[in-house]
């Protein structure tokens, strides 16, 4: 999160989003709890060592659990899923904005099921992308 000095709740939830990987590990960690490997696939842009990072700085915002699971998997505290509800309605609500200015229709998106292959959740990865933009 930047340093640059916050005046709101609006500010602060803005700081975090506008970080360019944070939204992308926020939707991953609160789709269902996940291995380093598994968010590594998930966002390979990231070496491990800038993923450790990332997800030591959600840890640090309460976001991210501060420990793994006795599955060695990573995920979400309550305020972090909240904060995941509130990305997905806003990312939603603001592709649908840009595809009604644009005369385009929105199509029906929908998560994968919790159980999902990896395979599967990489491939969304790609669909992803235009709602929640991330490093690129």
């Amino acid at each position: 999160m930047t340093d640059r000095k916050l005046h709101s709740g609006i500010d602060y939830s803005l700081s975090i989003l506008q970080e360019k990987r944070q939204p992308t590990l926020v939707f991953w960690l609160g789709f269902r709890p996940l291995t380093l490997d598994e968010l590594h696939q998930l966002v390979p842009k990231l070496s491990s060592d800038e993923l450790r990072a990332e997800l030591a700085r959600l840890q640090n915002l309460r976001i991210a659990n501060p420990v793994k699971d006795t599955e060695n998997c990573y995920s979400l505290t309550e305020d972090g899923s909240d904060f995941r509800q509130l990305l997905i309605s806003l990312s939603v609500w603001g592709k649908q904005q840009m595809n009604d200015n644009e005369d385009k229709s929105s199509p029906l998106v929908v998560e994968p099921e919790a159980d999902a292959k990896l395979s599967e959740l990489v491939k969304y990865s790609e669909l992803l992308r235009e709602y929640i933009n991330y490093d690129e």
